[in-house]
């Protein structure tokens, strides 16, 4: 670049600091979103699969329906290890009971999984924490570094644990455990607890099995081929062992419970971020285009005294790239700081600790070449367009011309209709391509705002429609079956208990087409497990089919998530296989309900014990309350409780029903936050288009602001007509918004809704969104125009005169 272009260069820069500014800003936001979620996504994949592939998880977890000593199961996995295509096995069991903590009972309950004290650890192993050792010493119990706080107890303190036989068991605090192949506790609301079978002498009924892949050497990650795999090696145990298998529990291969909800998410905002880098792009190449057409008639000058096409592009390409360079500058540090916090937080909610937080090389190879490329990419064409501009044409130019539509010119014959605000509505769309970017920034922000808050409504109407269904006040969960007249009668003794209702829940696999009873399970025995319900007073949503009749025998309602995962062809009136403790069953399908994140078969009591050919029993009580706050909850959950062991069964927990609006709450917190990063910066983009636009449209007018102060204009009226140009600007963005905000809270209401419930979230348009988008909008609207609308008022005869 010659001497004088580059004088002309540092000028330029001076006389339009505040549009250069405000390109800078529009891409230094967006890169810094853009960059941040493409760090934490680049990076998430690799601490997420190394922390879980670290535990050696098994492929495939075979459940007995008998559990077996630690030395049968010894024998039994080391005979399978030796079956073609089983890379390691090992037996293990869980059970979930309750807690007491300094003698008092807890209503969080903690969730053991108990290994032989001569366990290898070669799979399915944890990392040891404070104190840890394994074996643990006898009397001693490890439990995960986030149950702690949960349960609200240290290392060395005393616990009191109710056994799977239902007696309470004095333990001492070990040391900690970190498993990353679990979903963190505070997020489950269950402690979780490691024990060997030198502590507890519990009989082992799970056989843990990795199944190799093709090659022979590697876990497999095809599941259908682990099912397969695992099928033939429960039959073996079934054939040659004398076991009966209860359920064949295959989680997707090698994937936390909780990965596809973080995928999802930093999919959906690098998504968000990567539309408001191309969007910011567009404004500033729009911006730059208004700088270039301003010019004209000096780039006609250049070129009368010599300056060739190919100077003048690579001056303007300069000027590009060195707003590029800045903005990139000042965005990368923010990027990778909020890559690094939003990576950290996201792998907190997943219980995971991460070995580096950093992001691969090519992440921020991608976030540089994005800031620096992208802005002079698309500055291209009106850079070119300028650049070829011949001295005719310079001299021919006039600037923007503005022509009132039909509307206008009816509007401009009413006698009592304001000039000024007739003037600054026609001074709107005077330039259409800027009024459509700006109304069209607007109206994008706008829409994923005002469809993030809706999407939150829709998520509070599931709350809602829960609690509706949810009507009683405490759950207390037996640790095996009891007689329904007994304990019923023991509860409803309870001071402050209106009514008591019994159930029978417990675990089934649902045959699949190859006969067995494979379920997609993780070991935590929550993500994925079928239930089996008999009893309850009411049932979800029916889909298809009917309902259950009371006392019918034969028929189950099955949730359209267990259809998803099992049986899609799945119809009312079809046949299935449940494996109940072990035994096939077949049942006809009464109909099909919707059940958002559950997965559960309903059954009448009468039902179960046809099938079953035991007696009605039960082993959850839900307790109905005659004040429904949680001092009245709390205290019948601990009379319950010490009622229903008087008289004569286990409990396992007895708590509010708050515990599990808590935990429900943990998996529904991700929804808002997608929608919501990405309408932050849209809006901020928003806004800077918005000023754009009006400090263009200003420096376009300086003539005519400067003959309407030659014919008597006040300041006040021409700054008042400039900020009612940005308010109509903000106006219609907001009601192009409308049309959008409708079909995107619809398509991600759908969308996500499927994708975390298997089932869509109840259509739900938040009208306080609507209203707050529309005074954030006008806020903004006014805040972007006040410097335009001040430079407009004091605009002088002179200037306007010396205006090229």
């Amino acid at each position: 670049m010659s001497g004088p272009l580059r004088v002309k260069l540092r000028r330029d820069l001076r006389a339009s600091r505040s549009r250069f500014v405000l390109m800078v800003i529009a891409i230094t936001v967006s890169l810094t979103v853009f960059g941040g979620m493409l760090s934490a996504w680049a990076a998430i994949g690799r601490e997420t699969s190394g922390a879980y592939m670290s535990t050696e998880p098994a492929s495939a977890t075979i459940v007995l329906d008998r559990g077996v000593s630690p030395e049968r199961m010894a024998a039994v996995t080391a005979a399978a290890r030796d079956r073609p295509g089983v890379l390691e096995a090992t037996g293990r069991a869980q059970f979930e009971g309750a807690v007491e903590v300094g003698g008092k009972a807890l209503d969080i309950p903690l969730q053991v999984f108990v290994a032989a004290d001569d366990d290898p650890m070669r799979m399915a192993k944890f990392d040891l924490g404070q104190q840890g050792r394994w074996p643990p010493p006898e009397g001693g119990i490890l439990l995960g570094g986030d149950s702690l706080a949960l349960l609200g107890v240290a290392v060395g303190d005393p616990i009191t644990v109710q056994g799977p036989d239902g007696r309470p068991m004095r333990l001492r605090v070990a040391g900690t455990v970190y498993d990353p192949s679990l979903s963190p506790s505070p997020q489950e609301q269950r402690g979780r607890g490691y024990l060997s079978t030198d502590t507890l002498a519990v009989p082992l009924d799970q056989v843990k099995v990795q199944i190799a892949d093709a090659g022979g050497r590697e876990p497999n990650r095809d599941r259908d081929a682990v099912v397969a795999a695992a099928t033939k090696v429960a039959d073996w145990l079934q054939r040659e062992q004398g076991l009966t298998v209860a359920e064949i529990q295959v989680p997707e291969p090698y994937a936390h419970p909780h990965q596809w909800q973080s995928d999802v998410l930093l999919t959906s905002l690098m998504a968000g971020g990567a539309a408001a880098l191309l969007l910011s792009t567009i404004l500033v190449a729009t911006m730059l285009n208004t700088l270039f057409t301003q010019q004209i008639p000096q780039i006609g000058i250049m070129k009368a005294i010599g300056a060739r096409s190919g100077a003048i592009a690579r001056y303007y390409l300069a000027m590009t790239a060195l707003v590029a360079a800045v903005a990139t500058v000042i965005a990368v540090v923010p990027a990778v700081v909020i890559g690094r916090m939003f990576l950290g937080s996201l792998l907190a909610t997943l219980g995971i600790r991460p070995a580096s937080l950093a992001a691969p090389w090519w992440a921020y190879a991608v976030i540089l070449a994005a800031g620096l490329g992208l802005p002079p990419l698309m500055a291209l064409p009106p850079l070119a367009r300028a650049s070829r501009t011949t001295v005719r044409a310079a001299i021919d130019h006039r600037g923007a011309a503005s022509r009132p539509g039909a509307l206008l010119a009816r509007l401009s014959r009413l006698p009592r209709l304001d000039r000024g605000l007739l003037m600054a509505l026609r001074n709107t769309a005077r330039r259409p391509a800027r009024f459509w970017l700006s109304a069209g920034l607007l109206a994008t922000a706008g829409a994923v705002f005002v469809a993030g808050l809706s999407l939150e409504a829709g998520a509070d109407a599931i709350t809602q429609e829960q609690a509706a269904r949810r009507t009683w006040d405490v759950d207390v969960r037996l640790s095996g079956p009891a007689a329904p007249d007994a304990v019923i009668a023991a509860v409803r003794r309870v001071p402050g208990v209106t009514r008591v209702e019994a159930l029978n829940a417990q675990p089934v696999g649902v045959a699949g087409p190859s006969g067995a009873p494979v379920t997609r399970t993780y070991p935590d025995q929550g993500h994925g497990r079928i239930t089996l319900t008999a009893g309850a007073a009411t049932y979800p949503k029916l889909l298809e089919g009917r309902r259950l009749a009371p006392g019918e025998t034969g028929a189950v309602l099955i949730s359209q998530t267990i259809r998803k995962n099992t049986v899609q062809s799945l119809a009312a009136g079809d046949s299935v296989r449940l494996f109940v403790g072990g035994r096939p069953t077949t049942w006809r399908v009464a109909g099909i309900v919707e059940e958002r994140g559950g997965t559960s078969v309903y059954v009448t009591r009468e039902g179960l014990a046809a099938a079953t050919g035991r007696p009605q029993e039960v082993n959850q009580l839900r307790v109905f309350t005659s004040g429904h706050d949680e001092a009245t909850r709390d205290a019948v959950a601990a009379a319950a409780s010490r009622a229903v062991t008087a008289a004569g069964s286990a409990v396992t927990s007895a708590a509010s029903i708050s515990r599990g609006q808590a935990a429900e709450a943990g998996h529904m917190g991700p929804l808002l936050l997608v929608l919501l990063g990405i309408a932050v910066p849209l809006g901020v983009l928003g806004v800077i288009g918005l000023a754009s636009t009006m400090s263009a449209n200003v420096l376009d007018r300086t003539r005519e602001f400067g003959i309407m102060h030659a014919i008597g204009a006040r300041p006040r009226a021409v700054r008042r007509i400039v900020v009612a140009e940005g308010v109509f600007l903000a106006l219609a963005g907001c009601v192009a918004a409308v049309g959008p905000a409708l079909v995107l809270t619809w398509l991600l209401g759908a969308g996500l809704g499927n994708l975390f419930m298997s089932a869509p979230l109840p259509y739900r348009v938040s009208v306080p969104a609507a209203g707050i988008w529309l005074l954030l909008a006008l806020l903004g609207a006014w805040l972007a125009t006040d410097a335009a609308a001040t430079r407009a008022s004091r605009v002088t005869v002179r200037e306007a005169l010396a205006c090229l």
